[in-house]
């Protein structure tokens, strides 16, 4: 399956011979593969195609290939930050000169950070996505034939955490985090952070949460996901009741603007970015002494304290709103080792309705 998309190239999705060939492919490798041509070079791993630099190979036919429109902007902007860092390294040495040690020259020196410009260290799962897209325009390469093979498929990756893990505990939360963001700027931003941790709201949610998204009257909240991928709204409810006091006290005691309804907003009524509430949690997290911890750590946060309460595995995952049902077992897995006076979200004499919902 194949469709012309420039002079001389086809987008192209198939395998041959046990090769997918995918992405943008030059007539004439299309000519040679269809035709039954060897498309070998007697030059060690240098393809039919030629020798080509790096950085030239991947502005002019890597990066177009993977543009913002076949990714998500998040995705896409990873690749570019990786590309970044590897043309720092590689400049234009050809591609059949990049070897495993090549490759762990650059690692080593990332994980050193003898490449960033301030000399700071990057973490493995940085290393890691850069090493993956440095793999990725290697296969490239072998498909568009200015390779034979990719030398780097197979190699270890390095050891990560998972961030899963990452969850403030009640000492933290109550005893740190709040009390800070309390005292900042007059407390402007302590509803930000409870109504993370309360609700296990992603960062878009969080901004696009209105004041119609509050039914008092079925005593519960909707919170509205926008789907990048498939450019749609998603949205799921979470009872206030079930949650508990903490949720609906704090529900009570926020504002939104005025005119335009959004509770997290600026003066003029426009929801905050998100680049402005990492921002903001990194001066947070600063002053509290958990440097450790980013932002959507607070989903983190909601999802193991709710387990401490021995929620069930359908009720974590409406609330959180995964569709990975080994997400939320990674929860629910830790949840034995925690008694439910731990969590936040824990009531004394919890035996029947602490509190009432009213309008």
């Amino acid at each position: 399956m194949s469709k012309k998309v420039i002079d001389g190239a086809y987008e192209v999705d198939f395998t041959y011979n046990g090769q997918r060939y995918r992405g943008s492919l030059p007539c004439q490798t299309l000519i040679a593969l269809i035709s039954g041509r060897s498309t070998e070079d007697n030059t060690k791993n240098l393809g039919r195609a030629g020798a080509a630099g790096f950085s030239r190979f991947v502005d002019e036919y890597f990066m177009p290939q993977h543009s913002l429109v076949n990714k998500k902007p998040s995705a896409h902007y990873a690749d570019v930050c990786s590309i970044v860092a590897l043309k720092l390294f590689l400049g234009d040495t050809p591609l059949h000169e990049v070897t495993k040690n090549l490759r762990e020259e650059f690692k080593q020196k990332r994980l050193s950070g003898k490449l960033s410009p301030r000399g700071i260290k990057c973490a493995n799962n940085t290393v890691n996505r850069e090493l993956s897209c440095l793999t990725q325009v290697l296969e490239y390469a072998v498909q568009v034939d200015y390779l034979k093979e990719n030398t780097l498929t197979g190699l270890k990756r390095l050891p990560t955490i998972h961030r899963d893990m990452f969850w403030l505990t009640k000492e933290q939360f109550d005893g740190q985090l709040v009390p800070v963001a309390t005292a900042y700027e007059a407390g402007r931003y302590r509803g930000l952070i409870e109504f993370a941790a309360y609700t296990g709201a992603r960062r878009n949610e969080i901004l696009l949460f209105h004041k119609d998204h509050v039914d008092w009257a079925r005593g519960e909240i909707r919170l509205a996901t926008l789907k990048k991928r498939r450019r749609a709204m998603a949205e799921r409810f979470l009872s206030i009741k079930d949650i508990g006091p903490r949720l609906e006290n704090l529900l009570r005691r926020m504002k939104p603007h005025p005119e335009t309804g959004y509770f997290f907003a600026t003066r003029d009524g426009k929801p905050w970015n998100e680049h402005y509430v990492n921002k903001v949690f990194i001066v947070l997290r600063k002053k509290a002494n958990l440097t450790q911890y980013r932002f959507h750590d607070l989903r983190h946060t909601f999802a193991m304290h709710r387990v401490m309460t021995r929620i069930t595995f359908r009720q974590l995952q409406i609330e959180l709103g995964h569709s990975s049902p080994q997400s939320v077992q990674a929860y629910l897995d830790q949840a034995t080792r925690f008694d439910p006076k731990e969590s936040i979200f824990y009531v004394e004499a919890a035996a029947g309705p602490s509190f009432a919902i009213s309008s």
